[in-house]
């Protein structure tokens, strides 16, 4: 029986079974950015689904509410009554991010992105932390707590609702 064990953890570490696949995800986290003069730090919560789209929810310093799926992204910036509408292209997909991380050592992952390289921290299956140097030379961190796994979420986070009065900008 232990050998049937040991081939079957052998097996799916070869054929790139990756503990970062997951159909839902949802998170609190803390996002700093450091540039060469300051830093920002920035916090709120977020929702994914793998084939509908994602929900990030800042809460502070200014809260914003960023919507992914069907190709785009919609940002809604209550504070200032608008809403941004932009292709998905521009952006970084953190499921796609995930899906494609390699296991780099123990508990660290490594996913090439648009040009970009993201080291995943992970602790007991979940992602615990997310390191990069964005396309502006920024250090970005972003940490996260309370990580929930495929587990169900409200399906209604991932539409974005832009209300009537907001002012609406695409590109």
């Amino acid at each position: 029986m232990k050998r049937i064990l040991v081939l079957f953890a052998l097996a799916t570490m070869c054929f790139g079974a990756n503990e970062l696949d997951f159909n839902t995800l949802s998170s609190d986290f803390t996002q700093t950015v450091s540039s060469k003069t300051k830093k920002i730090t920035y916090s709120g919560y977020f929702a994914i689904h793998k084939d509908l789209g994602a929900f990030w929810h800042y809460k502070t310093p200014a809260t914003k509410l960023i919507y992914f799926n069907y190709g785009r992204v919609t940002i809604l910036e209550p504070e200032l009554e608008q809403a941004i509408l932009t292709d998905l292209k521009d952006s970084p997909n953190l499921t796609n991010i995930l899906s494609q991380a390699k296991m780099a050592s123990k508990d660290t992952y490594k996913a090439l992105y648009d040009n970009t390289t993201y080291t995943i921290k992970v602790k007991n299956g979940l992602p615990t932390s997310i390191d990069y140097i964005d396309k502006l030379d920024n250090k970005v961190s972003i940490k996260l707590s309370k990580t929930r796994k495929n587990e169900p979420i409200n399906q209604g986070l991932l539409e974005p609702n832009i209300p009537e009065n907001y002012d609406i900008l695409s590109n």
